[in-house]
């Protein structure tokens, strides 16, 4: 599962507007996109101070959900990590729920306003939810080593400042201090078994450690 899907589902339990669930995260989905990106070999970080974005592989990327925005990153030039992490409309929310929709997570409702509207969205397999946050809650008090993509799923969240919120019952009976510590070094001991992951492991401690990622406006 995509790092976005994983963002995704955290923060869709009381949504049904996939945009109202992307919007709800600030630029942590972005985020998350390019972590898949560097997962899937297609994005790499420089290894100088600035983190320019550095575009790898070749060929068509197979997966819808990436394909999109890694042709919005094809036509940028000399775009560093904050930048591109602050692309308007580099995630696009429905490709996030198609996905989701075909492996029968989520599925499809009615349209709103008055069936003119996109369609609603509602999560029909709860279980993924569950053992999603099972995972997090396991790697954050210690009994289970967590892979990159947990990490960084917890790197973003913490990072748009919605963890308290987002993971209130899986940080207990953590401090706010407590657990922002915790995903820090979590973030530091990322798995770096090669260059891919050695660029999340990158992305994960610079977005814990430095203001890249702005505050989002939560799930209210």
């Amino acid at each position: 599962m995509l790092i976005t899907e994983k963002l995704y589902l955290l923060m869709a339990s009381d949504r049904e507007k996939p945009e109202s669930v992307v919007s709800a995260t600030g630029y942590g989905m972005n985020a998350a996109l390019i972590s898949d990106l560097m997962i899937a070999g297609r994005v790499a970080l420089s290894d100088d101070q600035q983190r320019q974005i550095q575009l790898i592989g070749a060929g068509p990327c197979p997966d819808p959900v990436l394909a999109a925005p890694l042709a919005k990153l094809e036509k940028k030039e000399q775009l560093s990590l904050d930048e591109a992490v602050r692309i308007s409309g580099l995630c696009d929310a429905r490709l996030v729920t198609d996905s989701l929709a075909k492996a029968g997570i989520v599925e499809y409702g009615e349209r709103t306003l008055l069936g003119m509207g996109k369609k609603s969205v509602r999560i029909i397999n709860e279980q993924i939810q569950r053992q999603i946050r099972a995972d997090l809650q396991a790697a954050l008090h210690g009994h289970k080593t967590p892979g990159a993509s947990d990490i960084t799923v917890l790197s973003i969240i913490q990072a748009i400042g919605l963890a308290p919120e987002v993971l209130k019952d899986e940080l207990a009976p953590m401090s706010t201090g407590q657990a922002q510590a915790r995903i820090k070094e979590l973030a530091q001991d990322s798995p770096v078994a090669d260059s891919a992951q050695q660029a999340v492991a990158t992305m994960n401690e610079a977005i814990t450690t430095q203001r890249i990622i702005p505050p989002a406006t939560g799930k209210g």
